[in-house]
């Protein structure tokens, strides 16, 4: 229930809020809503005791060491992903290893498995890169790798219908690299 309050309550405000921060803080802001997305995330979860970015592998696995999900707690591990399509099925794996690999440290194996997308009304309103990933495209994935997972995953979609547009975020290659005045 903490994550779903967390998920649901997301509003247009706090996307802007974080993006905008990036300038105030004198940070480099990013294109696209991404990167406020999962400030809003990092914000709103660590204070509720998920750890983020936990390690599935010990340091001495060379290839496998900097393999980690996004938060987890209370043996549930999630995955807020913004990434190019591609990705989708490496989020779905992940969350998997995470169950079932024996050589999963300890504290990071999972019972269940949260994927957190943007749907594509979200990814227009954040004005997203073409090749992220959705939840529509999230939910083609999971039902042809359902088979082969046996750890469930709940897939959630950010949505952003009724926000009204800004100019905030900008297209890739397009603009300055500050947000206009508009909200």
């Amino acid at each position: 229930m903490e994550l779903y309050d967390v998920v649901s309550t997301i509003e247009r405000a706090d996307v802007l809020a974080a993006q905008t921060a990036y300038l105030e803080e004198g940070k480099r802001v990013p294109a696209g809503g991404q990167s406020a997305l999962n400030k809003v995330f990092r914000e709103r979860l660590i204070p509720l005791g998920w750890r983020p970015e936990p390690r599935l592998f010990p340091f001495d696995e060379r290839g496998l060491r900097k393999w980690k999900m996004d938060f987890i707690k209370d043996d549930i591990g999630v995955e807020v992903s913004f990434n190019h399509a591609e990705a989708i099925p490496w989020t779905f794996t992940r969350l998997n290893i995470a169950g079932e690999s024996e050589r999963v440290l300890e504290g990071s194996r999972i019972d269940v498995g949260v994927a957190v997308f943007a749907t594509d009304s979200l990814k227009a309103w954040a004005k997203m890169d073409s090749a992220v990933g959705t939840f529509e495209i999230a939910e083609a994935w999971l039902s042809m790798m359902k088979p082969i997972m046996p750890i469930p995953i709940l897939v959630l979609g950010l949505d952003a219908e009724g926000w009204t547009p800004t100019s905030v975020f900008r297209d890739r290659g397009k603009g300055s690299r500050t947000p206009s005045d508009e909200v």
